[in-house]
């Protein structure tokens, strides 16, 4: 009977999931930042009084998937 494997630490359970390399972690930052900031349309400042969106709304996830990226 095979031994079974033991997850040890929150970087084994990045890599379990999927999510052992820097940019793997970063788009995945960048996409749910991205959709709880549509969800909870925060900042405020980047959408406009029809709902639409302004360039500058892309800013934050971006910035949240940068430092993913460079600090992880």
């Amino acid at each position: 009977m095979p031994e079974q494997m033991v997850i040890e630490g929150w970087r084994g359970v990045l890599v379990e999931m999927g999510l052992g390399r820097p940019s793997a972690r970063a788009l995945t930052a960048t996409l749910l930042s991205g959709v709880a900031g549509y969800i909870f349309m925060y900042p405020r400042s980047t959408f406009r009084e029809d709902g639409t969106l302004d360039k500058a709304f892309f800013l934050m996830p971006a910035a949240v998937g940068t430092a993913v990226f460079l600090f992880t």
